[in-house]
């Protein structure tokens, strides 16, 4: 008799008290037949009750396993203790708002076996109000991140009736509805993601991408060497959709934008031609200037143009929310 396959299912938690047990029920939930789970959660320095919750359940199930990681070390870095400390020969990345549906996992696993050139699999997930949420993005390029993700830019977008924005989000996928049937996306975001566990050696992410941009890394990695990500629709989830950030956004937004900015440099160094790279950093230096002078017109938030400075290593903006550990984990 073939024994059962195990899934690891890593979870990072940071300030997740109130989400982690559905999150946790969820995925023990996947076990079934031909399916055993083990769940590692790797904790960073949380100042709520999420490590003692985790404890307690750690104690009645010997499947979940506690990292306490003593810092918060990043997304990228948590994943990848969690990654290390696990067995099995496929590796399910969770986030801790995210709560799969039966089956979730066994959907995951069986396209993945099923088509050796799909590398990630994705579960379909909805908002808790049950909208379908638009979680993949399209590639990050020059035009993007000019539209996307600069003060200015963004207004232009807005004018032109938000193009550049549904485009990333693949909103043509979702223009009659969410797919009912496999689809490759560049990179769905990685809160409920399956792959095979040597196809994420050595690590799943580079911690030269902390907090943002390590997914598309990845997925870049990937892509690279002809695989690719699919959204499963046959296996589903709820998600809060970046509960953790958010909080750290409300709570300090200007060294969040640094953390932004800083990280999409650093994609842009591995990715983009060295002209693209140096119109990105012209354009976000340029961002900020109109930036402060509208602050002091309309006297605006100052919050977003300190945070590029800081992504920028300029004076007069705050250092990035956390330090990159450089060629760490993943692969080149």
């Amino acid at each position: 008799m073939r024994a059962p396959a195990l899934v690891s299912i890593l979870i990072v938690t940071y300030d997740h008290a109130e989400e982690i047990e559905a999150c946790l029920d969820g995925a023990l939930g996947q076990a079934g037949e031909g399916l055993e789970v083990e769940v590692v959660v790797a904790d960073n320095a949380s100042r709520d009750a999420s490590v003692q919750r985790v404890r307690a359940r750690v104690r009645g199930d010997e499947r979940i396993r506690l990292l306490e990681m003593g810092a918060n070390t990043g997304f990228a870095a948590a994943v990848n203790a969690a990654y290390s400390a696990a067995r099995g020969d496929h590796v399910l990345i969770l986030n801790p708002d995210c709560v799969m549906d039966p089956g979730c996992a066994a959907e995951l696993r069986a396209r993945l076996l099923a088509r050796p050139e799909v590398a990630i699999a994705a579960a379909l997930l909805r908002d808790p109000d049950g909208t379908p949420q638009l979680f993949a993005r399209r590639d990050l390029r020059l035009t993007g991140a000019l539209l996307g993700f600069t003060s200015v830019g963004r207004r232009i977008d807005a004018r032109r009736g938000g193009r550049t924005l549904a485009r990333r989000r693949y909103e043509d996928l979702w223009a009659g509805g969410p797919p009912r049937e496999p689809v490759a996306v560049f990179c769905p975001a990685a809160a409920c993601v399956m792959a095979a566990r040597q196809d994420l050696q050595p690590a799943p992410f580079d911690e030269a991408f902390p907090l943002f941009f390590n997914d598309g890394d990845l997925c870049a990695r990937l892509a690279r060497a002809g695989r690719r990500a699919e959204i499963v629709p046959s296996a589903t989830a709820v998600h809060g959709y970046g509960t953790s950030v958010t909080r750290v956004q409300q709570a300090d937004p200007a060294r969040m934008r640094a953390e932004w900015v800083a990280s999409m440099r650093r994609y842009a160094a591995r990715w983009w031609p060295r002209p693209a790279q140096a119109v990105l950093a012209t354009a976000l230096l340029a961002d900020a200037v109109a930036g402060a002078a509208l602050c002091l017109v309309r006297r605006e938030d100052p919050r977003e143009v300190r945070g590029t400075l800081g992504g920028l290593g300029l004076p007069g903006g705050p250092p990035p929310l956390l330090t990159p550990v450089a060629r760490r984990g993943g692969r080149r």
